[in-house]
């Protein structure tokens, strides 16, 4: 029997999906679904055989962030635990060393935009819904919703979508760089397995390696930053080590194109 009942925990080989599993209530959070989550996340973090982990929502939505109704049966200290258990949630899954991927369809506010800021890629349909609405319910953001948001979007619009509280879609999302693709619902699926069957492609070790540079050099002065590029360890002129086996492709014309074919024209459709 599973240990999860508001989640859906699948493992297949390299890839893991954790899908929200409350589509009554929008896949909203309530303290339950949290703690789940919480541990899910942490299975993954130890997990080294895991490559990638997909986040998506059962039904017709992702996640619309906290479950309100929840609320009203805390006590005067959870709302304190409760948000320090989000937000570690978020930065274990911006740290793992997997690629991590957001697969919107339907409302994603709230928690469910925050979540999406952690991930390293974010596939959504044309017809999810994006917003911070937590202003209405006199509540603030707990993990991320001011914070990160703000690098993505910057505080000018970071500032409009949490003091009004609006929706607005995916074209919007995507213009101010919380979505990576657009695409049809019918065709969200096969956008994140095409996505995943590029990236796997690469090393995992450079990948795991770039994903690391990327992540911890984001918010240091450029001169900090350049530290993270240098190379820890001269590379091995032994054939078929993983420092080399990308060069050496690249020097035998006949084989350089397997990988990079795919890769060069990527969603440039």
């Amino acid at each position: 029997m599973s240990q999860y009942k508001h989640i859906i925990f699948k493992r297949e080989g390299t890839i893991t999906r954790i899908t929200f599993n409350r589509p009554h209530a929008h896949n909203a959070l309530d303290r339950e679904m949290s703690d789940e989550l919480a541990n899910a996340v942490r299975s993954v973090k130890k997990d080294r055989e895991c490559r990638f982990l997909v986040f998506q929502g059962a039904g017709d939505t992702f996640c619309a962030g906290d479950d309100i109704k929840d609320f009203l049966t805390w006590n005067d200290e959870d709302p304190y635990w409760q948000c320090r258990q989000y937000q570690e949630t978020a930065q274990t899954i911006e740290d793992l060393t997997c690629i991590t991927i957001a697969a919107v369809d339907g409302v994603c506010t709230g928690g469910g935009l925050e979540l999406t800021l952690t991930c390293d890629f974010v596939v959504a349909t044309d017809r999810s819904r994006w917003g911070m609405p937590e202003i209405d319910w006199d509540i603030t953001p707990g993990w991320g919703g001011v914070t990160r948001l703000q690098k993505f979007a910057g505080r000018r619009k970071t500032k409009e979508w949490n003091l009004i509280g609006q929706l607005f879609d995916a074209e919007t999302a995507e213009r101010y760089d919380l979505i990576n693709r657009i695409c049809k619902p019918a065709d969200l699926d096969k956008e994140v397995d095409a996505l995943i069957a590029v990236v796997a492609a690469k090393n995992p070790v450079t990948l795991r390696r770039s994903k690391f540079v990327l992540n911890k050099s984001a918010d240091l002065p450029v001169p900090a930053a350049m530290a993270f590029e240098v190379p820890l360890q001269p590379f091995d002129s032994k054939p078929g080590r993983f420092a080399t086996e990308g060069m050496e492709d690249f020097a035998k014309r006949e084989t350089r194109s397997a990988r990079r074919k795919v890769s060069k024209t990527f969603w440039q459709d």
